[in-house]
């Protein structure tokens, strides 16, 4: 099956504001060395890695969960682990008329070379609350139709990660999300 699944409410709003706090408090993002801004034609963000720790055990814990639960009754692949950690992001809107939007251009997740070529789910979690920003829809190519996902904040999105997908411009506000991937044996 290649339609996205939706899980309403994995996450509560303090959940999503304990996330977004820890990127916004962190010197890793502030002070741009593992994010400040991927410049580049396809994206336009800043990230943040989370491994799995003290502080972040409870949001790995609640993906594993929820990745068990769907690999199982609508997937069905041969899964291992998510072993590249957690990244959170934040999506901006333009500060003026010359900085372009905070994007992700159309893209698959799995790859050629590197931990890319075993990734086989995708998981995006809305942190924010979906008026808190306009724009930033997450659009996934489900067998050629095009499918956006829901705003509603605390919601993941799972999807197989040879699925084209975007993040559209984000034209006011700011959009948080958390991403990850779970990988297993190359698909053959």
């Amino acid at each position: 099956m290649t339609r996205p699944c939706v899980q309403e409410r994995l996450l509560s709003a303090a959940e999503c504001q304990r996330l977004i706090d820890l990127f916004e408090d962190s010197p890793d993002v502030a002070a741009a060395r593992l994010a400040g801004g991927v410049k580049s034609s396809i994206r336009k963000c800043h990230y943040l890695w989370l491994d799995d720790s003290d502080t972040t055990s409870w949001v790995f814990l609640k993906l594993a969960g929820l990745v068990s639960e769907v690999n199982r009754n609508w997937f069905q692949f041969d899964l291992e682990d998510l072993r590249e950690g957690l990244q959170l992001i934040r999506y901006d809107a333009p500060q003026d008329e010359q900085s372009p939007a905070g994007r992700y251009g159309a893209h698959m997740d799995i790859g050629a070379t590197g931990s890319t070529t075993t990734r086989k789910l995708s998981i995006s979690v809305q942190l924010s609350d979906g008026a808190a920003y306009e724009g930033g829809a997450l659009k996934v190519d489900d067998e050629g139709k095009g499918w956006t996902a829901p705003r509603d904040q605390g919601t993941a999105v799972v999807f197989s990660s040879f699925l084209q997908h975007e993040v559209c411009p984000v034209t006011s506000g700011t959009r948080y999300a958390l991403v990850a991937w779970v990988h297993g044996p190359a698909f053959r």
